[in-house]
């Protein structure tokens, strides 16, 4: 019942010399068949006979391919031995012994070739013409389990061994199946432990913003691989985006420590001992005129599961309605920051949902940009 293993094939060599071989033996068609009167013969015959002599005639060319490949290691007649069964059985002829022949020698010779998908298939065809065939049972087992089609190639040893309890090939295959779902099972089991070690960090992170009673939405801006950690001390410290809109520029604060007042940065930012921006000629970003402002209602609340999802760096599940609207319940809106509160109180104030990072808005206070800003006419959302 077994079969040859196709890594003893060699690849193609030159075929042997046809001249002293009758045309049934010819390893390949030589340039000019019709100079060859027994070739000629051979298509007369082929013409006069039934599908079913042809069919027989077809499997006994690739019969002959086959055998003479296999002692040639020659992979280019394993091809042609499949060509000729493929032609056997496109005559679709009445002789159910024939195609069962033929479906069993293609088989054989696909999984010489390594060709698992065309040796079940073929092993299921000649099972369907005869039930009893255990080579076929045998072959399509085989080729089921290099697929990895486990389930399938369980009920085709069911089947097999019915059929014949000791057959050793079978046990053998079983044995291999058996391996190959506990290694996959195992492969499965570190994976999905690596996974969740990965993930723990922002496992306990969102945890503990939620803990804190913080609402986060789908990231809007990012400061690099920064992100919110909580102290030894309990204390979340967050990444803070800086936007100057008039001009489009960027700052961003590393490590804000929750209970820090937005006036001890602002002072820091813009006290006396800092230079001006470089962009502010005017000089109007003075501490004394520096507004802040977030937008409100910037998002719908992550769930705790989708938060995870988005600290390890992947994007949940989109929400139609998680972006900020400009109309109706819950509409967004500017609102100022009162410089006087921790960046927790201004974080938990109704309506603050933080897009990933906490982003606050830098404005001027009393200038036209200003008041257009907060009219609305410059869109930002």
């Amino acid at each position: 019942m077994s079969d040859s293993d196709c890594e003893d094939i060699a690849p193609s060599q030159p075929a042997d010399d046809n001249a002293n071989l009758p045309a049934l033996f010819w390893e390949t068609m030589p340039d000019n068949p019709e100079d060859h009167p027994d070739y000629i013969a051979l298509k007369a015959l082929e013409e006069e006979s039934t599908p079913e002599e042809r069919a027989e005639n077809f499997k006994t060319q690739g019969n002959n391919k086959l055998r003479i490949g296999l002692k040639s290691k020659n992979r280019l007649l394993l091809r042609e031995a499949v060509d000729m069964y493929d032609k056997g059985l496109g005559l679709k002829c009445s002789d159910t012994q024939v195609n069962l022949a033929l479906y069993n020698n293609r088989a054989h010779v696909n999984s010489l070739l390594g060709n698992w998908r065309s040796a079940l298939q073929d092993s299921q065809s000649a099972m369907q013409l005869d039930p009893a065939s255990i080579k076929a049972a045998f072959r399509a087992a085989r080729a089921a389990l290099k697929l990895g089609e486990w389930d399938v190639c369980a009920q085709l040893l069911q089947l097999g061994l019915s059929l014949e309890p000791g057959a050793q090939e079978l046990q053998q295959i079983q044995q291999e199946l058996a391996a190959s779902r506990k290694q996959h099972e195992d492969q499965q089991a570190a994976q999905a432990a690596a996974y969740e070690a990965a993930l723990a960090p922002a496992r306990r992170l969102a945890a503990a913003l939620v803990l804190k009673g913080y609402r986060c939405t789908l990231p809007e801006v990012h400061v690099g691989a920064k992100k919110p950690y909580v102290d030894s001390d309990g204390a979340m410290h967050w990444p803070v985006m800086l936007v100057f809109p008039e001009t489009g520029q960027q700052d961003v604060i590393e490590d804000w420590h929750e209970h820090d007042l937005v006036a001890e940065h602002l002072d820091v930012m813009f006290g006396p001992d800092m230079p001006p921006l470089e962009w502010d000629a005017d000089q109007e970003y003075s501490r004394q005129r520096v507004q802040l402002y977030y937008l409100s209602n910037a998002g719908q609340p992550l769930k705790q599961n989708q938060l995870v999802d988005a600290l390890h760096g992947q994007w949940p599940d989109p929400d139609p309605q998680a972006g900020p609207k400009r109309y109706g319940e819950g509409a967004s809106h500017w609102v100022a920051v009162d410089e006087a509160l921790s960046l927790r109180q201004v974080l938990l104030q109704p309506g603050h949902v933080v897009p990933g990072v906490p982003l606050f808005w830098v404005l001027a206070r009393d200038t036209d940009y200003q008041a257009r800003f907060l009219a609305e006419e410059l869109r930002r959302f």
